[in-house]
């Protein structure tokens, strides 16, 4: 039996996907959640109920719907392009992403607004739920070539996924992310982890998320699992820790393979340290609110979000195939 939390994170999921086609006539409107009652999407989350079911104005809606920018007046439009641009139309742009939060443009692209459902306590799980995933996923893998497909959004050169409502440890979060084609994530350029740090900043997401990298006691380095290379150590990656006692500081510790260097004895001392503090098995990387979104090594048996990566892959073929580490 697949553990309850992965449950319930695929069953999120599905519940997305489920109604992707819009029941309401005109792309300005969108559908309540529990009828087929139509409201314009700009009275979404004003302080006034239109819908009978009062999704309009859930908290799980409003904390992520956004409004207007200041640079636009009227409601419901978004300023990206060097264009002011309705919701809808910006959800479809890979230069407005940035500035919008994933999950409002998935309830905008699929025209419902959706509130969260727990999956009952020993759910079993059922191929359903994953064949409407990599399903979901493979199609539009094959329709949209500039693009990144359905569940991910472009943030930089980036298709990622962030799955913010379900919380799992980090050997599920890994396993959800490759049955979805993809992989917890991982960074090489600078420029990629600044883009990611930078829209999970604008799109105030206050969510701690799983990534790909974990202490490998075979090689005893911070690696990334997703290719088993080294994990790059230091800034502009980990986070910086306050320590209540002061700690002369090492040499700066570039060698991933290699235990941390030793202070001298006449080194300053400091009141700051910088992850990952942990070498060995059992701890793995993440993205924390706490520390503003910067690389922390935590337990892997903690609960936290799936960060998913979707690798670049030309080969259309391998599509077809059973994704590897199937649920």
């Amino acid at each position: 039996m697949v553990h309850v939390g992965l449950l319930s994170l695929l069953g999120l999921t599905a519940m997305f996907l489920a109604g992707t086609e819009a029941r309401c006539s005109s792309t300005s409107e969108i559908e309540c959640h529990r009828d087929s009652q139509c409201i314009a999407i700009t009275s979404v989350c004003d302080s006034a109920k239109q819908c009978s079911d009062g999704s309009d104005e859930d908290p799980y809606v409003c904390e992520t719907w956004t409004r207007t920018s200041p640079n636009c007046g009227g409601a419901g439009l978004m300023y990206c392009g060097w264009n002011c641009r309705s919701i809808p139309d910006a959800c479809t742009r890979s230069d407005c992403s940035p500035k919008l939060n994933p999950r409002m443009c998935e309830m905008v692209r699929a025209g419902k607004l959706n509130l969260p459902k727990k999956l009952p306590e020993g759910m079993n799980m059922t191929s359903g739920i994953v064949a409407v995933l990599t399903t979901a996923v493979n199609t539009s893998l094959k329709n949209q070539k500039r693009d990144c497909p359905m569940l991910y959004t472009r943030v930089g050169q980036l298709c990622l996924a962030l799955f913010s409502p379900a919380k799992v440890k980090w050997p599920e979060a890994r396993q959800f992310c490759r049955s979805i084609y993809g992989d917890l994530a991982k960074f090489d350029d600078v420029g990629d982890f600044g883009h990611l740090v930078q829209y999970m900043r604008s799109s105030r997401l206050t969510t701690d998320y799983w990534v790909g990298g974990r202490f490998d006691l075979d090689t005893n380095a911070w690696s990334w699992t997703v290719d088993e290379s080294a994990m790059p150590l230091g800034s502009p990656y980990w986070a910086v820790r306050h320590s209540s006692s002061c700690v002369r500081r090492p040499p700066p510790h570039t060698d991933p393979f290699s235990n941390p260097p030793t202070a001298l004895p006449d080194a300053p001392c400091f009141s700051y340290t910088q992850a990952p503090a942990k070498r060995q098995e059992g701890w793995c990387s993440a993205l924390t609110y706490e520390h503003y979104y910067y690389l922390t090594d935590q337990s892997c048996q903690e609960e936290r979000s799936p960060l998913c990566m979707l690798e670049a892959n030309d080969d259309d073929d391998q599509l077809d195939e059973e994704p590897e580490g199937k649920v």
